[in-house]
């Protein structure tokens, strides 16, 4: 079939092509997944009750979409796929929070009849989330919480740092700092909170702060993060970094390399994550968290199974901890000349 054709059939356009021409593009696009913005929402929704394909959609926090979707998210989003295929069901992408208009809202009511229900991917605000509740009745909140809204299913962060700092300090690490990212959001006051009260277990004190203040968690900000703890603590860096999530983690380990630090010998990093970045560069990276998966599979899960509860579920997902190659024994190397050149690029 022409490219023109097939684009007025995914547009919703029916005038003037033949009924077969329309179902076999229709049915070939829904059962491979297909669901752009930009797709109009009541066309997806009458033809995937057509051929028998239910539908659930799915909305991402700002400023995500979905050509930067986080490496975390792009994992939720795979297992809840991969749960709906298995039954019969796919997803649609309705939007990023800071695109959601009222028009939009207005559109999602008129649809919500032809869906399953809503996953939310990540922590949007609260409002938002309360009107999208009462829209779709069924909505699974995945990495947050709104209680009496809606259901949730999050990570054991507590879990993941007891059992991150517990690798760390029986590898002798005393002296902690944090880098974080997503400030203001509740992952990031969690993860920070429960750092704090693991090390309090074992009297160690959380030595530096490193907050990235614009919002994102990639990185860029891990460098950032990373280049600022270099400078502040000069010849003595802490031993142990626990960044907020696999990416950072990365971005502070590019800093160190490139200012000559042995990673996982001088200065071990950690992240409070366990996504595919443990493994996908060298060094292997230490990770400890709940497996993003499960969390979207457990979402579409609750979605499929759980239509007659009048009850919210909060679903808590227990950590796993892989121990990668950039973390090791503390070392009593000497950090001089390297801080000198830390030294030296701030000042230039």
């Amino acid at each position: 079939m022409s490219q023109t054709l097939v684009s007025m059939v995914l547009n919703g356009r029916a005038d003037g092509i033949a009924k077969k021409s329309y179902d076999n593009i229709w049915n070939y696009a829904l059962a491979n997944g297909y669901s752009p913005r930009g797709m109009k929402m009541d066309a997806v929704m009458s033809n995937s009750l057509q051929i028998g394909i239910a539908t659930v959609g799915y909305i991402l926090r700002a400023p995500l979409r979905l050509a930067n979707k986080s490496n975390f998210f792009s994992h939720v989003h795979q297992g809840l796929h991969d749960y709906l295929t298995d039954n019969g069901a796919k997803t649609v992408f309705l939007g990023s929070e800071d695109l959601i208009t009222p028009k939009d809202l207005e559109q999602f009511a008129k649809t919500r009849m032809h869906m399953r229900g809503l996953v939310i991917m990540g922590e949007v605000d609260a409002s938002l989330a309360r009107k999208l509740a009462a829209i779709f009745g069924r909505v699974v909140y995945a990495s947050a919480r709104l209680p009496g809204v809606c259901h949730s299913v999050v990570a054991n962060d507590e879990d993941a740092t007891e059992k991150l700092v517990e690798h760390l300090h029986n590898l002798g690490h005393r002296r902690y700092a944090w880098l974080g990212g997503s400030p203001g959001t509740m992952r990031h006051r969690i993860r920070l909170d429960t750092l704090k009260a693991a090390l309090q277990r074992r009297g160690v004190v959380l030595e530096h702060i490193e907050d990235d203040l614009t919002g994102g968690a990639d990185r860029r900000e891990g460098y950032d993060c990373a280049m600022s703890l270099l400078k502040r603590s000069r010849s003595s860096p802490s031993t142990a970094w626990v960044c907020f999530n696999g990416l950072m983690a990365r971005g502070a380990i590019t800093c160190l390399l490139k200012n000559g630090y042995e990673v996982g010998n001088e200065i071990s990093v950690a992240a409070l994550d366990y996504t595919r970045v443990r493994e996908m560069e060298w060094p292997t990276l230490t990770s400890s968290g709940a497996i993003p998966e499960e969390l979207g599979r457990i979402a579409a899960e609750l979605i499929i199974n759980d239509s007659e509860s009048s009850y919210f579920k909060d679903i808590v997902i227990p950590a796993t901890l892989y121990a990668g190659e950039s973390t090791g024994p503390t070392s009593v190397k000497s950090k001089t000349v390297k801080a000198s050149k830390v030294t030296s690029e701030a000042t230039d």
